[in-house]
C-alpha cells in the first residue's frame, strides 16, 4: 500500500461520502472503510484487488462504484444487492463472460462500463427490466450483438465498438426506440438489420472499420441523425461535398451509389497580374494555339482533357482570372480541394517579389495551401530569373518552376506534363458517383442557358428517377463542388441555379469595377444596376444583388440603395474618441487579405454608429458601449478601442464576426495582442503588447501569478489582466469532422500516404509538413505548431506538437510526432514527448491524443516491442496513471511498415488515450 494511500484511509471518517483510493496497491477493499455509512463516490482504479468483502452490501447510500482496472474475473454478485446505484464501472479487468441473471441484473444500474475486459459471451436471458442508459461493452470480444439488449428499451448510449461481432438479429433494434447514440465501429459486420431504420432518436452512428458493402433503403427513415461515420468500410470513401452535407447528405449518396463511375476531375487555376500571358497560355495548353484574343475581363472557363496515370480521359476544368483579382468573398465557388493553381509571371519584367509574395499568400489563404507551378512567361522575349530557393522556403506549396512562352509553344510540353503529375496527385481524386448523377450533370452541361429555375432542375431529376429530396442533395453537392451554384438557404436565390458560374460572377465583377459604382464611392441604386448590367437580362438583376450580399460584398443602405464597403474612401471621417481607459484589442497579420473590414462592416451593419463608417474604419454601438475598429494595411493590423460599461461583452461580438471570416479564408491562426495595464502602458498610445493566447494559457496552468512588462519592467497579475476579456468562446460546435474517431481513421489512412512517399532526407519536418497538409486536405482545422521554435533538445523545430482545433478555436487534439532509433530504459526522449503530450501542452485535459514515431531501426518489431513495454512501465508520476495498453492492428489493415497501439491513462476519474502510430522509415530514401 502507498503511504499516501494509508493516510487517506486513516482520515476515513463516519459522515465521509466520497472515497479515491487510486493506485495504491491495494490487494483488497481496506476493512476500516466500512465505517463510511454515508459513502455516495467510491473509486477504486488501479489497484490488484479480486475480490469484494460480503460487508459492501452495507453501502445503501452508494451511488458510483469505480473498480476499473483490477483483477476481477468474474462481476461481484454483491454489488447488485445496493439499490442506489446508478453508476458502475468495471472496465480493464479480467471478465471472460456474463452468465444467468448477472446481466439483467447489471441493467438495473443506470450507467455500466464492461470495456476492456475479454468478454466473448453475454447470457439471452431476456430481460422484463431496465434502467441502464448507458452502457460500455467496447473492446472485448463479443461475436454476436447481444440478444439481451433487444428489450432494453431505456438505453440512450451503447458502445459496443473493438470486438469481433459479425452477426446481429434482424429485428435487434425494433424495441430500442430511445437509442441516441450507436457505436459499433472497428467490428467485422458485412450488413446492417433492417430495423435501424426503427432508431427514430438516433443522432450518432459509428460505423467505421466494419467489411459493410452496401446499406438497407430503411437508412432513409434515420431523420434525427447528425453524424455517421462510414471510414474503412468496402462501401467506399463519401466524397468529401457530400460528407459536408451531414448524415442525410451521406445517406442520400450511398442509397443512390448503385450503378456508379469514378470521378476523374480537377480545377487547374491560372492567376497573376494582368496582361502577362494568361489567356495565350490557357489556348497553349488546351489546343496548341494562340488565336487573336483580348484581355480577359472577369473570368473564362474551358475544360480540358488529358491523360494522367488514373485516367487516359482526366477533365481539367481551367478557370483563367485574367487580370481580376480573386475576390475572398466568392473564393468557395472557385476552389474545391482538387485544385491545382499555375500562378504566370511575365519574364520579360523584373516584377518585384513584393507581386509573387502578394498572389502566393491569396492562393495559401484561399486554397488552403493548394499545390502551385510558377510559370515564367515570355521567355522568348526575354529571361528575368527569381529566387525560386527563398520562395519555396518560405511557401511549401510550391511545386516547380517553369519557364515558357505561350506564342511559340517552347517547354509547354514541359508544362503539361508537369500538369498532368500534380493533378494525378490531388486527393479525393477517384471518387465513385452514381451513374444518375453524371448523366444529370451532362443534360445540364448541354443546356445554352446561364440559369434555369428549381422547377427546371427539379423536372430533369425526375425523369432520371432522382425524387425532388434526392435532386436538392444532387444540387448542394454540384454548388460544393463548384459545377453549378444553388443557394438553397436564401429564399430568392433558390429558386435559380446557376449553370454557369462564370456568369454569376462576372455579373458581380461588373458591378464591382464599374467606374459609376466606384465614383460613387461603392453606392448604387437599380437605376445604375440597370446601366451597369445592361449585358444581363433586367429580371435576373435581383439574383446578382442578392448573390453579393450572400458574398458580403454589399448591403442595403436605405431601400433598395446599396452599398459596397470595399469601395469607400479610404481617408478617415471625422469622429470623436475618448482613447483613455479603453479596453483594447489587436490582431497582428503576417498577410492581410483585403477586404476584412469591408466584410465586417457588412456583418455589423445594424450595430454601426451614426453612419459612422469608411474604407478601413466603423464605428459600431450596443447599448452603451461602442467600439472602434480600424485598419492598417502598410501596419498588417488590426485595431479595436472599446468605450463603455460592457466593453468585454462588445469584445466578444467583434471577435466571433473575425474569426468567422477569418476561418472563412483558412486563415485559423492570426495572433492576438492586448495591451499591458501597468502606470507606464495604462493609456500610452503605444504600451507594450501581450500574445493574448500566452497570457491566457499562462492563467489556466496557473503556475506564474505575474508577468513582466517590457516598458516598465515591473510584474502585471496574470489573472487581474485576464479579468477585463470575459471573452472565452463557449459556442458549442458539434460538426462530425471533429470526431475523434473520424481523426483516427483519417491518421491511419494519412500514415499510410506518408509511407508510401519518398524523401531525400531523413527530415522529420518534411514528414509533419505531410502530415499537416494531409491532415487539412480531410477537412482538419490544423494549427502546425512545428515552426514556432526549438524543441528541448534545440534539434528541430519539428519535434513540437500539431494540434486540431474546432471552427472556434477549442482544441480538439494534439499530435507529437519524432524520430527513434533505440528505445531502452535510459532513453528519455518517449518520456519527454510523452510528458508534453499529458500536461504540458494540454490545458484542456483532451481525451484523446497522438503520437506519431518515426522509426529509424533495421527492426521494427524489436522497437515496437521495446517501446510498448517502455510506455506500460513509464514513470508518470501519478498525476496521468498508466490502465492499460491495446494493440490495435485491425486500424492498419496489415500494413508491415506500421505498427498501431492505444494506451489508456486516468485523470481525476476520467479515462484519456494516447494512440501511439510507429511507421517504419529506415527504408525510406
Amino acid at each position: 500500500m502507498k503511504p499516501h494511500i494509508k493516510d487517506k484511509i486513516q482520515d476515513l471518517k463516519v459522515n465521509t461520502t466520497k472515497v479515491q483510493l487510486n493506485s495504491g496497491r491495494l490487494k483488497e477493499i481496506p476493512y476500516k472503510l466500512r465505517i463510511c455509512k454515508e459513502l455516495k463516490y467510491l473509486d477504486l482504479f488501479g489497484n490488484s484487488i479480486n475480490i469484494i468483502p460480503d460487508w459492501f452490501y452495507e453501502f445503501k447510500n452508494l451511488e458510483n462504484l469505480s473498480l476499473k482496472n483490477n483483477y476481477f474475473k468474474d462481476l461481484p454478485i454483491i454489488v447488485f444487492t445496493i439499490e442506489n446505484l446508478n453508476c458502475f464501472n468495471i472496465s480493464d479487468n479480467q471478465i471472460l463472460k456474463i452468465t444467468d441473471h448477472y446481466f439483467t441484473s447489471l441493467m438495473r444500474i443506470e450507467k455500466v462500463d464492461l470495456s476492456y475486459n475479454q468478454i466473448s459471451y453475454i447470457s439471452d436471458d431476456k430481460i422484463t427490466y431496465s434502467k441502464c442508459t448507458n452502457l460500455n461493452l467496447k473492446g472485448n470480444k463479443l461475436e454476436q450483438f447481444p440478444i439481451a439488449l433487444k428489450d432494453c428499451n431505456n438505453l440512450e448510449k451503447l458502445d459496443l465498438s473493438e470486438n469481433n461481432i459479425s452477426e446481429i438479429d434482424d429485428n435487434i433494434f425494433d424495441n430500442l426506440e430511445n437509442l441516441v447514440e450507436l457505436n459499433l465501429s472497428f467490428n467485422n459486420l458485412t450488413y446492417l438489420p433492417t430495423s435501424i431504420g426503427k432508431l427514430k432518436k438516433l443522432k450518432r452512428l459509428i460505423l467505421s472499420g466494419n467489411k459493410i458493402n452496401h446499406l438497407p433503403v430503411e437508412f432513409e427513415n434515420l431523420a434525427t441523425l447528425e453524424y455517421l461515420d462510414f471510414d474503412n468500410n468496402p462501401i467506399g470513401r463519401v466524397p468529401v461535398e457530400i460528407s459536408a452535407q451531414g448524415a442525410s447528405g451521406i445517406i442520400n449518396y450511398y442509397l443512390s451509389l448503385g450503378d456508379n463511375e469514378q470521378l476523374f476531375e480537377a480545377k487547374l487555376l491560372i492567376v497573376g497580374q494582368g496582361n502577362v500571358g494568361k489567356t495565350f497560355l490557357m489556348n497553349r495548353l488546351v489546343s496548341n494555339d494562340t488565336p487573336e484574343t483580348c484581355s480577359t475581363e472577369g473570368i473564362d472557363i474551358k475544360n480540358w482533357a488529358i491523360k494522367t496515370l488514373s485516367s487516359p480521359n482526366f477533365r481539367v476544368n481551367i478557370w483563367d482570372f485574367g487580370g481580376q483579382e480573386i475576390y475572398h468573398s466568392t473564393h468557395q465557388f472557385f476552389l474545391t480541394n482538387r485544385s491545382l493553381y499555375l500562378l504566370v509571371w511575365e519574364a520579360r519584367t523584373d516584377q518585384h517579389q513584393i507581386s509573387f509574395d502578394y498572389w502566393l499568400n491569396v492562393i495559401r489563404l484561399l486554397s488552403n495551401n493548394s499545390p502551385v507551378i510558377i510559370v515564367l512567361n515570355k521567355m522568348d522575349e526575354r529571361i528575368a530569373n527569381i529566387d525560386e530557393k527563398s520562395l519555396k522556403a518560405k511557401f511549401k506549396n510550391i511545386v516547380s518552376f517553369h519557364k515558357v512562352s505561350a506564342i511559340t509553344g517552347q517547354n509547354i510540353d514541359l508544362l503539361s506534363e508537369n500538369i498532368s503529375n500534380e493533378i494525378n496527385s490531388l486527393p479525393l481524386i477517384g471518387d465513385k458517383l452514381p451513374k444518375v448523377w453524371l448523366e444529370i450533370r451532362k443534360i445540364l452541361e448541354s443546356l445554352q442557358s446561364n440559369y434555369i429555375s428549381l422547377s427546371e432542375y427539379l423536372g430533369i431529376c425526375n425523369q432520371c428517377g432522382l425524387s425532388n429530396k434526392r435532386a436538392l442533395f444532387l444540387s448542394q453537392y454540384f454548388h460544393d463542388l463548384g459545377v453549378f451554384l444553388h443557394f438553397q438557404e436564401d429564399s430568392l436565390l433558390r429558386q435559380i441555379i446557376f449553370l454557369k458560374p462564370e456568369w454569376a460572377t462576372n455579373a458581380v465583377y461588373k458591378i464591382l469595377d464599374s467606374k459609376e459604382v466606384i465614383q460613387r464611392n461603392g453606392e448604387f441604386d437599380p437605376e445604375l444596376l440597370d446601366a451597369v448590367l445592361f449585358e444581363f437580362e433586367s429580371d435576373k438583376r435581383p439574383y446578382i444583388v442578392t448573390l453579393m450580399k450572400n458574398f458580403e460584398l454589399c448591403f442595403e443602405i436605405d431601400k433598395n440603395i446599396f452599398l459596397i464597403p470595399e469601395l469607400l474612401k479610404p481617408e478617415i471621417i471625422d469622429f470623436d474618441w475618448d482613447y483613455n481607459n479603453n479596453l483594447r484589442f489587436e490582431y497582428h497579420y503576417d498577410f492581410m487579405p483585403a477586404g476584412i473590414m469591408a466584410r465586417f462592416i457588412v456583418r455589423t451593419r445594424n450595430l454601426i454608429h451614426d453612419n459612422t463608417f469608411w474604407k478601413n474604419g466603423v464605428i459600431i454601438q450596443r447599448e452603451n458601449t461602442r467600439a472602434l475598429i480600424t485598419t492598417d494595411q502598410y501596419s498588417r493590423k488590426l485595431f479595436i478601442w472599446i468605450n463603455g460599461d460592457n466593453a468585454s461583452f462588445l469584445l466578444e461580438i467583434i471577435r466571433k464576426e473575425l474569426n468567422d471570416i477569418h476561418q472563412s479564408l483558412n486563415y485559423h491562426d492570426v495572433p492576438e495582442r492586448i495591451p499591458c495595464i501597468c502606470s507606464d502602458c495604462i493609456n500610452s498610445k503605444t504600451p507594450h503588447l501581450f500574445n493574448y493566447s500566452f497570457v491566457r494559457a499562462i492563467g489556466v496552468s496557473n503556475v506564474f501569478k505575474t508577468i513582466p512588462c517590457e516598458i516598465s519592467y515591473t510584474g502585471i497579475n496574470v489573472h487581474k489582466l485576464l479579468g477585463l476579456y470575459h471573452i472565452e468562446n463557449t459556442e458549442h460546435d458539434d460538426n462530425p469532422i471533429y470526431s475523434l474517431d473520424k481523426i483516427l481513421t483519417d491518421i491511419i489512412e494519412i500514415s499510410s500516404r506518408i509511407l508510401e512517399r519518398k524523401y531525400q532526407k531523413k527530415i522529420e519536418d518534411l514528414f509533419n509538413d505531410d502530415i499537416v497538409d494531409l491532415l487539412r486536405t480531410k477537412g482538419h482545422n490544423v494549427a502546425d505548431q512545428t515552426r514556432s521554435g526549438s524543441s528541448s533538445s534545440g534539434i528541430s523545430a519539428g519535434e513540437l506538437d500539431i494540434m486540431i482545433r474546432r471552427n472556434n478555436g477549442i482544441p480538439i487534439t494534439i499530435f507529437e510526432c519524432f524520430r527513434l532509433n533505440s528505445c531502452g530504459q535510459k532513453n528519455t526522449v518517449v518520456s519527454d514527448h510523452i510528458n508534453k503530450l499529458l500536461s504540458k501542452y494540454d490545458t484542456h485535459y483532451l481525451k484523446r491524443k497522438f503520437v506519431i514515431v518515426f522509426a529509424e531501426s533495421n527492426r521494427l518489431d524489436n522497437l515496437w516491442a521495446n517501446y510498448t513495454k517502455y510506455i506500460k512501465e513509464m514513470d508518470y508520476e501519478d498525476k496521468y496513471p498508466y490502465s492499460g495498453f491495446a494493440l490495435k492492428s485491425d486500424l492498419h489493415n496489415n500494413i508491415g511498415a506500421m505498427r498501431v497501439g492505444i494506451s489508456r491513462h486516468e485523470n481525476n476519474g476520467d479515462t484519456l488515450e494516447i494512440v501511439h502510430i510507429m511507421l517504419d522509415m529506415f527504408n525510406k530514401k
